[in-house]
This record gives C-alpha cells, structure tokens and sequence, in this order.
C-alpha cells in the first residue's frame, strides 16, 4: 500500500511526541541542532565533537538521540532539529509526500557482519517461505528495514503480501524475537553480537544484500530550505563529517567507549562487534538500488534518482 501524504505528516506529531529536545536557540549559520542515533557508525557528531572538527570548522553543535532514521526525519520536517542521520527510504518518503529535504552527506556504509535479520535459534523458521502470515520486527514502518525484509522474503520464494510489520524499539528488538513476540527482526550492532552469543537467537538472512554490497543504511539529512539559508555552514558540516569518518575509520577502538556509553554496554562487548564504516564520501550508487526497489514496492508515487535527493552545495 502507497505511504499516504496524510500518514505520513501524521507521524510527525507522534514520533516527536515522546522526544526530548534541546530548546531551540536562534538561528545561527555557526549553531546547528544534530539528531542521530545510538547504533555503531552514528555516533559521528560524538567523536567530531570530541575530537575538535566540529570546532576547527567554527561549528556549534548540539545533538540529540532518537530512535531510529524515521524519527530523525519526522524531527527535522518539524524544525525540531537542522540536520540528522536517516536512512535513505525516510528520506525519499520525504521527498515523495512534498517535505523539502535533501542529502548533504553520505553516513554510514552497509556492513554485512554488522546487520542481519534474526529469528529464535529453537525456532520453525528455516526459509522464507516460513516468514509467510509472520509478524516482523521493525523500528519504523514503510522504512528501508521494512522494504529490505518484503524484497528478500519475494526473492527467495516467500510471500511478502502475508507479512505483518509491527513497531519495535532497536533495543527491545532481541528480546521480542527471543520470546516470541515477533518471528524475526533486522538486529544491528551493537545489540547484535551480545544476542547470538546469548544462545537464544540466530542469523536467517543478511536481507540487506538486496540493496547491494555499497549500501549507504544511513545518510545526513537536512530541509533544503533551512540548507538554503545555511549553505556556508552545511558546507562545514560535510567537510567535518568526512573528516571524522576518516578518523573513524581509522580508529576503531577510540570510538568504541562513545558507542558503550550512548547504547549502555559494558566497553568490553563493544570491543569485540562487529564495527561499521562511515562513508568519506558520496556516491548516488549508495542509495539508487534502494530507491529502485521502493518505487516497485509502492513506498513511492514516483521513480525518484538518488542525484536529485542530493543537496546542490
């Protein structure tokens, strides 16, 4: 079912709802409000901060978590916050139901190790044809985890049209599959280690694949009216984010305590994930074949190119 204009505004006052937001201060080219998420490559506002690029760039930056990528789009259609990390289906929902936003800056890079769909270990489910009439976890829905789940389970010989997708917070995501609230949901780092080694779960598919090995998962996100107003500091912004990825990329284990503290874990654990890449670049090969597959899916009115979702800096 198309995502309707109508739903899709609606779930802008209730995903904000239950958020906690800096007060918004006023505007500024130097003062820029970040939102992100506490999964392993989102946490590049931290380390930028952290480690002065923010500051070498003559940026203020104050950030806020959420939930997930739709959260942080719903967050930036309501001005709550200037730019954050989504992934790239909100963002082309966005597009599609006439919200002005716009890529600046590609984020995180798909890792295969790092993201699978999980189902019980004892459990019945042993194909995709075993997910038929099954509810899925999800951390939002008609988002890039839903699209991914519905294109592998129709490619491998299930029967996506039978799914139910429920909304499931990414921390809550192991326990529901364990205790059979849910047959199976898409599990990142840094909840995906800790849960197969807890006996209870295990890998069935890597579902990502169906947008290719380059997949950017996630992607910094603004309104290209407030881009617009601020392209001077936008353009900072992208040269700080790419060079934290850098840095990132390079030192593992110094952001690994950035990672413990957000997604409350022992150090120890984070040190032995598997760690994600963040993006030093953009390419529109990172997001096309997603947006391919979500105008087949109907997620879309229109067949959108991934260069026109990038903001023109």
């Amino acid at each position: 079912m198309p995502y309707s204009r109508s739903r899709f505004l609606g779930s802008v006052g209730a995903a904000l709802a239950p958020c906690s937001f800096a007060p918004v201060r006023a505007e500024s080219a130097d003062a820029i409000r970040v939102g992100t998420s506490a999964i392993d490559g989102y946490l590049e506002p931290y380390y930028a901060a952290d480690q002065g690029f923010f500051a070498r760039a003559g940026l203020d930056v104050d950030v806020e978590l959420f939930s997930g990528g739709a959260r942080v789009t719903t967050a930036i259609a309501a001005n709550a916050i200037d730019i954050g990390i989504s992934n790239p289906i909100s963002l082309a929902n966005a597009a599609d139901h006439g919200l002005p936003m716009v890529l600046v800056a590609a984020g995180v890079l798909y890792n295969r190790d790092a993201i699978a769909l999980c189902v019980a270990a004892d459990g019945p489910v042993k194909t995709a044809r075993d997910l038929n009439g099954k509810t899925i976890g999800v951390t939002a829905l008609e988002d890039s985890n839903t699209l991914h789940v519905r294109a592998w389970v129709d490619q491998n010989g299930g029967d996506s049209t039978t799914l139910q997708f429920v909304e499931i917070p990414f921390t809550a995501m192991a326990a529901a599959v364990a205790r059979g609230t849910v047959a199976a949901a898409p599990i990142a780092e840094p909840a995906l280690t800790p849960a197969l080694r807890g006996g209870t779960l295990r890998i069935f598919a890597h579902t990502l694949d169906v947008y290719g090995r380059d997949y950017m998962i996630g992607g910094w996100v603004a309104r290209s009216d407030w881009v617009n107003r601020n392209r001077d500091a936008v353009r900072r912004f992208v040269s700080a984010i790419y060079a934290t990825a850098r840095w990132a990329n390079a030192h593992p284990n110094e952001t690994a305590p950035f990672l413990a503290k957000y997604a409350k874990m022992d150090l120890a654990t984070v040190l032995t994930i598997n760690r994600s890449r963040c993006a030093e670049s953009w390419s529109p090969r990172m997001v096309q074949p997603a947006l391919d597959l979500g105008y087949r899916y109907h997620f879309f009115s229109r067949h959108l190119a991934a260069a026109d979702l990038m903001a023109k800096l």
